[in-house]
């Protein structure tokens, strides 16, 4: 059995006596507490982060799951000398007058230098962090297999996906410097293309499904779906691989995992995404979305969209995408807009803040490489540039769910004529690109 106890990397809990409060804003919830929203402040060393899934703990506390983390010392306020640890964890709480505390964690060597929260052993891989849900008591992680790969795309991303693995944590009550992991194997392929359970995890009626995308090894990451029983997450399985199914063309559940029979449900390209159902609209909502670009970047600007998808049920049908959001980073304007190699990922929504027809998500935006630039200089400029490389929270009031037809040109004006579509930030955010 491969287990962890999270103490023996020596974790330091970051227990910021510094309040990130989010601000009391007029809509309420409903029970008429001042509402709560999100933020990402950089304090006692932690200086950015990625990625950002939540998992809900309790009515009033979330497990936030960050990627590529810059952490160091707690005076310092800007990444130059800063350590890159390839995840870290924050626990954010919300008070009765809606104010929002956040504390990070993350581990540390034999040494006392920086480490990721949850470190791969044996290996020059890494895990990123993709998601994660309450069963029985028990939180499950998921881990995403990573290993340094020569650049890739038109982003040029140094590193490439191996597989798949969930983390099982028996005490998830307890502080996460006592947790007790265990890695349970979920898919590992090899071959290509593959296909990687890895997009996101929705817990719903007797199964768990699994977000997927395939790794086409050409820089697109068509999202498909996988499945396994509720049943096999009995607290002792040390292996699930063998109850996976995939949603084949054919819409049949297939044992294991195929690519070249998996069912597209989104055929646009993104690793990672949120999936939930809403009451209010009842459908579910797939947002999402990825710095789509040219040959020609960083003079080619990448996608300033955010999607939105939405489906009666689960396995579809989806529906078109629809334009929710345009980030205000990515401005049409070039007197507007930012260091030219910005590009925005990571969108995803935390239901846990949503309140009627208003939903909050968060993304992130960094600095890419583009083909025949220096990767140095590049990160020489993230190190300095604090208004980016954490995750930046959204909120917005839906007049309506588009379904259907493609409808971006009216939904998007629509949305952003919306009195109650707030762009919010502790201060101007961004987040840590995906670069070892």
């Amino acid at each position: 059995m491969r287990e962890f106890h999270a103490s023996r990397l020596l974790l330091v809990v970051l227990a910021a006596q510094t309040l990130a409060c989010a601000g009391q804003i007029a809509s309420r919830g409903s029970a008429g507490a001042p509402r709560c929203e999100p933020a990402f402040p950089y304090q006692s060393g932690w200086l950015g982060g990625d990625a950002a899934y939540s998992v809900p703990l309790s009515a009033d506390e979330s497990l936030w799951l960050f990627g590529d983390s810059f952490v160091a010392a707690k005076e310092q306020r800007d990444r130059r000398g800063a350590f890159i640890v390839h995840n870290s964890i924050g626990l954010g709480r919300c008070d009765r007058n809606g104010r929002w505390r956040i504390d990070y964690v993350w581990g540390h060597h034999s040494d006392g230098s920086p480490s990721a929260f949850l470190e791969r052993e044996h290996t020059a891989g890494w895990w990123w962090l993709f998601d994660g849900f309450l069963y029985d008591e028990r939180l499950y992680l998921g881990l995403l297999e990573v290993e340094k790969a020569p650049p890739l795309g038109n982003l040029q991303l140094p590193f490439r996906f191996t597989g798949v693995q969930l983390g099982r944590i028996e005490n998830p009550r307890d502080p996460p410097q006592d947790w007790r992991i265990e890695v349970i194997a979920l898919a590992s392929q090899p071959s290509q293309p593959r296909i990687l359970p890895a997009s996101a995890l929705v817990v719903s009626q007797e199964y768990l499904y699994l977000f997927s995308f395939i790794d086409r090894s050409d820089g697109s990451y068509p999202r498909g779906l996988a499945r396994l029983p509720l049943r096999a997450l009995d607290g002792r399985t040390r292996d699930l691989s063998g109850s996976i199914e995939t949603l084949a063309i054919d819409g049949s559940w297939k044992a294991g995992l195929d690519a070249g029979d998996a069912r597209i449900l989104m055929a646009d390209s993104a690793t990672e995404m949120s999936v939930h159902f809403h009451a209010e609209f009842g459908a579910w909502l797939a947002i999402y979305n990825y710095p789509d670009v040219g040959e020609g970047f960083p003079d080619e600007r990448p996608s300033d969209a955010v999607w939105l998808r939405t489906a009666p049920n689960i396995e579809g049908p989806w529906s078109e995408r629809q334009l929710l959001y345009r980030i205000p980073e990515l401005a049409a304007s070039d007197s507007e807009r930012r260091d030219p190699n910005t590009g925005c990922y990571a969108a995803k929504e935390h239901p846990q803040f949503a309140s009627g027809r208003s939903i909050t998500f968060t993304y992130v935006c960094n600095l890419f490489t583009g083909r025949e630039q220096q990767p140095l200089s590049v990160f020489e400029r993230l190190q300095r540039d604090m208004d980016i490389y954490r995750p930046i929270p959204v909120t917005l009031e839906l007049p309506w769910l588009p379904l259907g037809k493609n409808t971006e040109a009216t939904s998007a004006n629509e949305l952003r004529r919306l009195p109650g579509a707030r762009h919010r930030r502790v201060r101007p955010i961004a987040a840590m690109g995906r670069a070892d």
